[in-house]
């Protein structure tokens, strides 16, 4: 597998070929060019996901080494604390008081989309959705959504790894990112002001703000951190789920037309998306110890890439994994991960595109393609940049 490159706008577009070649021929793999190992199968990705004892976050998820004060940064027992403290506004039930208002927001974005023509799927629904979601949940006025976008996409470039960026453009992208944890510093000083007036919040900032029921809170870098995480990760997975999902049903009209059928394979249907087409392909670890992995020994302190979206493909674990099929259900796939670092905010996830394709069932009666779609160029996140549609109203 010498050609192999993750950074490679060729593997970019389409991985799966070289995913299967991985997990066929070289399943613990040296990327030479980048000095990087490459996990492709998915009992070793899980087991690795696992193992934080051997496979560390510290070093950051992406290619830089990048140690950052973030909760997905950190391995137990630190990130222990910090996910207690602020899991319980993630659990089902919490998130579910979310579903009345992402109804309203899903009906504000279809409803002008609806006998319109062609229109961008991404950037009239996918891409707004999340961020208005998330800035909602924070107390975020909507003035400031564009910003949040901005923030967001700066940072997915840096976790990206951001390797053909000249020093100018690298400075910039440290620049918006910085200009946005100067932001949430400000909105914690605000909503802490306020709460010592009297006037405390019900949004999520002012929530984190109180300690929990057993008395622990974050402290103001830890919220700030986690703003941002929440904000990168709510926005970039949904977006690349709601992205795919609808490529996916595109190029398979069959499978919505099952759907239509019978609603009640909405969920089976995000499952199956997000196996199919994974919103993360992949994240980094970095080795505490030297490790065997497929009979390959993996040296200490080595940079391994566990490929989320390779798991999901093996024919070891999926029956015809390259199909796709809503009547799957695959709830044993690794698009949100595994382990201590499951996905926090899957559930919240989950739910705005479970209310999306419910709307979308309710209110749509033709939805189609309307020309070629456009890939995102992340080498860890998969999406859809550009998919016009046109939807008619039932």
């Amino acid at each position: 597998m010498p050609t192999y490159d993750p950074f490679d706008l060729g593997v970019i577009a389409d991985p799966y070929p070289y995913y299967s070649a991985l997990r066929d021929e070289s399943p613990c793999h040296h990327v030479d060019k980048r000095n990087i190992w490459v996990l492709s199968r998915y009992d070793d990705v899980f087991a690795a996901l696992r193992n934080t004892r051997v496979f560390s976050s510290t070093q950051g998820v992406g290619y830089e080494r990048r140690p950052v004060p973030m909760m997905i940064a950190y391995d137990p027992p630190e990130h222990t604390r910090l996910r207690r403290i602020v899991s319980g506004e993630f659990t089902p039930k919490s998130v579910a008081r979310l579903r009345p208002r992402i109804e309203e927001l899903v009906v504000e974005l279809l409803d002008p989309l609806l006998d319109a023509g062609s229109v961008d799927w991404m950037s009239e629904m996918a891409l707004p959705l999340p961020v208005w979601v998330i800035a909602e949940l924070m107390g975020i006025p909507p003035e400031r959504r564009e910003d949040f976008k901005r923030w967001s996409d700066a940072t997915v470039e840096a976790l990206g790894g951001a390797v053909d960026l000249t020093s100018d453009e690298r400075m910039q992208v440290e620049k918006v990112i910085g200009e946005f944890a100067q932001y949430f510093m400000g909105i914690i000083q605000e909503r802490r002001a306020a709460a010592a007036a009297g006037d405390a919040g019900e949004d999520l900032v002012s929530l984190l703000l109180r300690a929990n029921s057993d008395g622990e809170k974050l402290a103001d870098g830890e919220l700030v951190s986690f703003c941002v995480l929440l904000l990168v990760a709510g926005n970039e997975t949904t977006t690349n789920l709601i992205g795919n999902a609808t490529l996916a049903l595109t190029q398979d009209p069959s499978q919505w037309r099952e759907v239509r059928d019978d609603p009640t394979l909405v969920p089976a249907l995000i499952e199956e998306s997000l196996r199919f087409d994974a919103p993360i392909q992949g994240f980094f670890r970095n080795t505490l110890c030297e490790t065997e992995v497929a009979g390959v020994t993996i040296p200490e302190d080595a940079k391994v890439m566990l490929l989320y979206g390779s798991a999901n493909r093996d024919a070891r674990r999926f029956e015809e994994p390259d199909q796709f099929r809503v009547r799957r259900n695959p709830r044993d796939h690794l698009a949100f991960g595994a382990g201590a670092h499951i996905c926090l905010g899957a559930h919240l996830a989950r739910l705005e595109a479970e209310v999306l394709a419910e709307a979308l069932l309710r209110r749509v009666g033709r939805f189609q393609r309307e020309g070629a779609h456009e890939r995102t160029e992340n080498p860890l996140l998969r999406g859809v940049a550009r998919l016009p549609v046109s939807l008619g109203s039932r």
